[in-house]
């Protein structure tokens, strides 16, 4: 379980905290460490798309997404059936599953 980001900033998950940048950039930088020691695929889930959405826009402007993509491929889940399963496709093969 971790409770601090690697600012010793509390994190959490509650409903309350989800629009807190801190813990937002917690989170994105706990995958940045995560993605560069873990081999293969790390799967990332999200409370909603909307919150999923979000997330991303403000990992993106932090620059997360770029360190992210250092160090593997991002597919991301819509909301459209083709599309996820296409995404899923190309997650497997990236990952040699």
């Amino acid at each position: 379980v971790v409770s601090k980001g690697a600012d010793q900033q509390a994190i959490s998950t509650r409903f309350e905290a989800r629009d807190n940048i801190s813990i937002i950039r917690n989170y994105g930088i706990l995958l940045i460490e995560l993605v560069s020691s873990v081999p293969d695929g790390i799967v990332t889930f999200f409370t909603s798309y909307q919150y999923m959405e979000k997330t991303i826009a403000h990992w993106d402007e932090m620059g997360i997404i770029r360190q992210l993509l250092a160090h593997k491929l991002i597919f991301i889940e819509t909301k459209d059936v083709v599309e996820t399963s296409i995404a899923y496709d190309n997650y497997k093969r990236a990952c040699n599953i």
